[in-house]
């Protein structure tokens, strides 16, 4: 059994090869060969405990992401079991892996639904998740310009000047959403937001909205008619995010739509792609993170 730590998470996993594996692991879940249960929360004395496990037959690995929430902060592992000799094979550190895959899975979502490669990127929300949200998207796309709105513009003055440098690309704060979205085509927002940022009339007429923060239903980013009047509505998971994502929540029960799952968009590409106006909702499941774990693992030489 091997014990990985985040520096080691760090110097060995790669966005693009990530981005990579998490395709790879959804086509095995689209094939019926993967399976992922929704996150189960256990809530007591003020802290809160979470499990999303999963397995991967193809790989042959099953397991899960687990962690711990509470007044002392946050603690997160992926446990990962080779399936084929039923033995524990790995724990991993998480809080970098899991930022990692976060940034990675919506790039992955995008690179399948948004057609051509020359796009403008704006990110809402300039947190600890925000810089793998662009770097994920300059993995997959030729990008000239990233715009980046917070609530809190200092803060996102600061993030667009460090992002600036880090990865070579135009990167400018903007102090409304609605500036931020501005001649935009590709959106990527990741804020624990209650209410919604921005809403259909800030987007133009062509637009992929990559919908990445908020895991309990009363957190909403964009306005109901953001999802209503898109042409394509995907989720990673449709229990779960019927259990944790107030847009998709208010999508399904009050406009009757029907989102299709990125497992059945990943196996019939051909047949979504090339809409106008997309958007995808992640939660992320656990599943993601045992393949993004395995891909560790092949790197470190240790499977």
């Amino acid at each position: 059994m091997f014990y990985i730590t985040e520096d080691e998470v760090d110097r060995n996993l790669k966005m693009e090869e990530v981005v990579d594996a998490l395709q790879e692991t959804f086509v095995h879940y689209g094939e019926g060969k993967a399976m992922a249960s929704a996150r189960d929360r256990l809530i007591l004395d003020g802290t809160v405990y979470n499990t999303m496990p999963a397995i991967d037959s193809q790989l042959g690995i099953a397991g899960m992401k687990t962690y711990i929430a509470g007044k002392n902060g946050a603690k997160f592992v992926v446990v990962i079991f080779d399936q084929r000799k039923d033995e524990l094979l790995a724990i991993i550190d998480a809080n970098r892996l899991g930022q990692i895959r976060t940034g990675a899975l919506p790039a992955m979502a995008s690179r399948i639904l948004v057609k051509g490669k020359k796009h403008n990127l704006a990110i809402i929300g300039s947190g600890f998740q925000a810089q793998t949200q662009i770097q994920g998207m300059l993995s997959q796309f030729d990008v000239d310009m990233v715009k980046v709105y917070s609530r809190n513009y200092s803060h996102a003055k600061k993030f667009a000047d460090e992002m600036s440098r880090k990865f070579g690309v135009d990167v400018r704060a903007e102090e409304t959403a609605r500036s931020a979205l501005k001649d935009i085509t590709l959106v990527n927002s990741i804020t624990d937001s209650n209410q919604a940022i921005f809403s259909r009339s800030d987007l133009g007429d062509e637009y992929h909205v990559n919908l990445c923060g908020g895991n309990i239903p009363m957190r909403q980013e964009a306005a109901d008619d953001v999802l209503s009047e898109s042409d394509l509505v995907v989720t990673e998971h449709l229990e779960q995010s019927l259990k944790e994502s107030g847009e998709m929540i208010h999508f399904v029960k009050n406009s009757g739509g029907k989102p299709v799952e990125l497992k059945d968009l990943v196996v019939n590409r051909e047949k979504y792609y090339g809409k106008q106006r997309t958007v995808f909702k992640t939660m992320g499941i656990g599943l993601e993170d045992i393949a993004t774990g395995y891909l560790l693992l092949k790197k470190m030489n240790l499977i």
